[in-house]
């Protein structure tokens, strides 16, 4: 029963990362393909918007804890959001930057094959780098929710697997 209830919470931290993640891929590539704004700031403006639809899935449907105000959650979640997703991400994000320029030709040609969709070097940069860089963030922050952010439910008592890395 115990590996059951750890596994629905990971299961359920998983979907609400899928659709955070693509809330922010699609408020990123409006940001800088339709809006102009840079490539960090367009990352900066997805990663917010995510934020908030991140805390109250998080808090209401992944480890359902209602113990604490939303007042008392709320810092402590966007204090570890803040760090994970825009430190972690952001800094992968500019590695990811960085190793991929002058190297997007290896993955653009192999992607186009595939998808028979045209695809430019800003957007092999932008999306690469944001996907590396959400998968780094997303271990950073299932911890500091389970440990920090909603340490009262019951369920996070109980839980036995741990996505670690």
């Amino acid at each position: 029963m115990l590996r059951k209830l750890s596994s629905k919470r990971i299961a359920r931290f998983l979907a609400v990362g899928l659709c955070n993640a693509a809330i922010s891929f699609g408020i990123l590539n409006l940001a800088f393909f339709s809006f102009g704004q840079s490539k960090i700031v367009s990352s900066i403006i997805a990663t917010t918007c995510a934020l908030i639809f991140s805390f109250v899935l998080n808090r209401n449907f992944v480890f359902d804890d209602k113990t604490r105000s939303v007042t008392n959650q709320a810092p402590a979640f966007i204090l570890v959001t803040i760090t994970g997703s825009l430190l972690v991400l952001n800094l992968v994000y500019v590695g990811g930057l960085k190793i991929l320029n002058g190297h997007e030709s290896m993955l653009i040609g192999p992607l186009q094959d595939i998808t028979s969709i045209r695809l430019s070097k800003s957007f092999i940069d932008i999306n690469i780098s944001t996907v590396v860089g959400a998968i780094v963030a997303m271990f950073w922050n299932y911890n500091g929710y389970k440990w920090f952010v909603f340490k009262g439910s019951k369920k996070h008592v109980t839980e036995e697997v741990d996505l670690t890395i």
